[in-house]
């Protein structure tokens, strides 16, 4: 849906060259006005972080500056992994949650990075500094949309997820979907600045890829809709424990031409209780 937007945006004005993460000086914040924008699209943010980066916290500031701003016309994910991203696999419940899964570590390798907190947008641009994204999220956000994505997630008593994705298509075109587990309200330890905090509260989080690494490629036909169904377990490890009222699932279509041609976000919510199984009113 297109939206008009008429703000004073928060812009982040560096103050020195992004090299490696404890090199990087906290940029200072200005306001400017930018002016109308107008909304056509829902634009993908993917931020590789770590929990042993001490910068990016300022990255995550960025992010809920743009969420306020775009609402849900911004999808930001937070990719743990390289070299300041914590395996989950060295979490020690409660007391140390480590966020960095291994599709967030192969996004992370995959992209060569040598410095964080990075970005992509729609991947399209190559990797964009933090200091970068309002401007470059502006830009993309008033594009054309080549598609539109309506997605639900619902989370039944077995503890599975279903996912069904509808893409209806403005144009006739090969591109991939992509669906990704995120988290919200994740309570983990998080360096920031010089300080080590215990109680960070991480959002956005990357949890697993519902349809393999890269997702699944198809042709999509303009004014004919694309209707798929996938489904993936809730994770509850001794490394792992997904609370699944602060979980959602992300959509986006992607082509190697044009990167993300739209992106969507649904709250995972569980199924309505049957007459047999009357819903438990802790679950409010």
């Amino acid at each position: 849906m297109t939206q008009i937007l008429k703000t004073i945006l928060p812009v982040l004005a560096a103050t020195a060259l992004l090299t490696a993460c404890d090199d990087i000086d906290k940029p200072e914040d200005r306001y400017e006005y930018m002016g109308t924008t107008t909304a056509e699209r829902t634009v993908l943010l993917e931020d590789f972080t770590g929990q042993e980066c001490r910068n990016c916290p300022d990255a995550h500031e960025v992010i809920e500056g743009l969420e306020a701003l775009y609402g849900d016309n911004i999808i930001a994910v937070s990719i743990h992994g390289g070299s300041f991203g914590v395996p989950v696999s060295e979490s020690v419940l409660p007391g140390y949650v480590c966020l960095a899964s291994e599709e967030g570590i192969e996004y992370n390798n995959r992209q060569n990075l040598t410095s964080w907190p990075a970005g992509m947008i729609n991947r399209t641009g190559g990797i964009v500094n933090y200091d970068k994204w309002s401007d470059v999220v502006r830009e993309a956000i008033q594009k054309p949309a080549t598609a539109d994505i309506d997605l639900t997630a619902s989370l039944g008593n077995d503890g599975n997820i279903t996912i069904t994705t509808t893409v209806d298509p403005k144009d006739t075109f090969d591109a991939s979907l992509q669906l990704w587990v995120v988290e919200s309200g994740i309570v983990a330890f998080q360096q920031k600045g010089r300080e080590w905090l215990t109680d960070y509260v991480h959002n956005n989080v990357l949890r697993a890829a519902v349809n393999g690494i890269d997702g699944q490629a198809a042709h999509y036909t303009k004014g004919v809709s694309n209707v798929t169904e996938h489904s993936i377990a809730v994770r509850h490890t001794d490394t792992e424990q997904w609370d699944t009222a602060n979980l959602a699932i992300v959509a986006f279509i992607y082509n190697s031409e044009q990167g993300v041609l739209q992106a969507a976000r649904a709250k995972v919510m569980p199924l309505p209780a049957t007459d047999d199984e009357p819903q438990d009113p802790a679950a409010d």
